[in-house]
């Protein structure tokens, strides 16, 4: 376990690998990003606070129907469940296209939709065409389209779906197709592993709006939590870890995410960061940042980061959120939380 303590020489660039939201510096640290990074999914203290954007090889695989359906290159197609989507340029991503839903009654969906099969996609292809984007010095994420409650979204449209989690005639309808779901799930998990070596998977299902979740608790816990659980199980026992993607205003699921066996989860600002991380920070990686506007000062950066990482980043147990942050801004945060690593090792706080 290295504790080498921090040097200027580490904001030299090294390299640069380009994202899916701008091209990243790769300075020159201590210990490749995917050490670093695996120290904080196991429990440990890494030496700098990682990036969720940049430090990993991040994947959404063609092989897979949905991908090729919602990209916006040609524009439009059919899932591997017959929805069709379309590449909404204004939105900077795909929707099912208006009209009748897909399934107009989900007691009866396997009359109208059908089911994908993860293992007769040509994963040897995939992988050739992909594999000179894998570097090891960084985990590989593989990232999935919309998965239970989304899934139930895109065959009935939104109004429909949330009625049926919740209406008694509806609900054996429901978990049948949760079954079908989670069992294609499970096979796209056991791929990605065994072609890409895959160290993190994710779980793609928005629960909540702005304001509110989309459904109770106790909803969730009845009609979501027996797969999501299932399938958390799953994941963990192919030797990966579990990433969330779960939009909204959802503080009231993260207690639920947990028992479902999620290691983390990339929720969007407008949920209470810090004191979630209070709260349940031993058991989950919550993803933050310091909270500055991208034409921010100097000044005003530099005090964005010292607030952060005397919160949310103070343990460097914390996922920067590392959307479209200009490279001034990163080494900052970078310098800081090696800092702090310092720190910690030197009072006996760093989990070594």
């Amino acid at each position: 376990m290295s504790i080498e303590k921090y040097s200027p020489d580490e904001l030299i660039v090294r390299d640069r690998v380009k994202t899916r939201f701008s091209e990243t510096e790769i300075l020159s640290t201590p210990i490749t990003m995917k050490e670093n990074s695996l120290r904080l999914y196991q429990g440990k203290t890494p030496m700098w606070a990682p990036f969720s954007i940049g430090e990993y090889n991040s994947f959404m695989l063609d092989c897979d129907p949905e991908n090729r359906a919602r990209a916006a290159d040609p524009g439009h197609g059919v899932d591997g469940y017959g929805v069709e989507w379309v590449f909404v340029k204004e939105a900077g991503g795909a929707m099912v296209k208006p009209g009748a839903p897909k399934c107009p009654d989900i007691n009866e969906w396997e009359k109208y939709l059908t089911v994908p099969d993860p293992d007769t996609w040509d994963w040897e292809d995939c992988y050739n065409r992909n594999k000179h984007l894998i570097r090891d010095d960084r985990l590989t994420y593989i990232s999935v389209p919309g998965c239970l409650f989304e899934r139930l979204i895109a065959v009935m449209d939104f109004q429909y779906a949330a009625v049926a989690l919740i209406d008694d005639d509806q609900k054996e309808g429901v978990h049948r197709f949760f079954r079908t779901v989670v069992e294609v799930h499970k096979k796209f998990y056991k791929n990605v592993k065994k072609w890409f070596n895959a160290d993190i998977v994710n779980f793609n299902d928005d629960w909540g709006s702005q304001r509110a979740e989309f459904f109770s608790v106790d909803t969730a816990r009845e009609m979501l939590l027996p797969y999501t659980t299932e399938l958390g199980e799953y994941v963990h026992s192919l030797g990966m870890y579990w990433d969330l993607h779960c939009c909204g205003f959802v503080e009231n699921f993260v207690p639920l995410f947990i028992e479902e066996h999620m290691d983390s989860w990339g929720g969007q600002a407008l949920n209470d960061k810090y004191k979630l991380k209070q709260m349940y920070g031993d058991r989950f990686i919550f993803t933050d940042g310091p909270k500055v506007g991208p034409d921010a000062t100097e000044e005003e950066m530099d005090a964005a980061v010292a607030e952060f990482m005397a919160t949310s980043g103070a343990d460097n147990r914390i996922l920067v959120d590392g959307r479209m942050m200009n490279p001034v801004l990163r080494k900052k945060i970078y310098e800081a939380s090696r800092k702090n690593y310092d720190r910690l090792v030197a009072e006996g706080k760093a989990i070594l």
